[in-house]
């Protein structure tokens, strides 16, 4: 059974910095049997790259920063406030090009295994 959950999205991402080797932190901050949801910090200049999955959808909310969004062919330019919804099998990256690291709030469901389904692109 899933937690309930009340956090300021500023506790949150408190301390949450990408590994030397990765281009993104991300926490988990909630789960069930259908999805999970996380927080995602990405410094100025750093980019998840183009790639898809099969069995899972996506939500994205821009809490801070701009981006560079991929969603199939399309490449938008999105700031605070906007939403992003990827079907699965839809081709999508993202990179953080403001001066402010990006965060991102984003919904998987099923919840989120990048081991098992995130296939590459480029």
């Amino acid at each position: 059974m899933a937690s309930p959950l009340l956090s300021h999205i500023k506790e949150l991402v408190k301390g949450l910095e990408p590994p030397p080797e990765e281009d993104v932190a991300m926490k988990e901050i909630a789960r069930s049997d259908s999805q999970s949801v996380h927080v995602v910090f990405m410094p100025a200049g750093r980019k998840v790259r183009a790639h898809y999955h099969r069995e899972r959808d996506e939500f994205y909310v821009i809490l801070q920063g701009r981006a560079k969004l991929r969603i199939g062919n399309d490449i938008y330019e999105v700031g605070e406030g906007f939403v992003a919804f990827i079907p699965r099998g839809t081709i999508h990256g993202i990179e953080s090009v403001g001066a402010d690291p990006l965060i991102v709030v984003f919904v998987s469901s099923p919840p989120y295994d990048p081991r098992k389904d995130r296939r590459y692109i480029e």
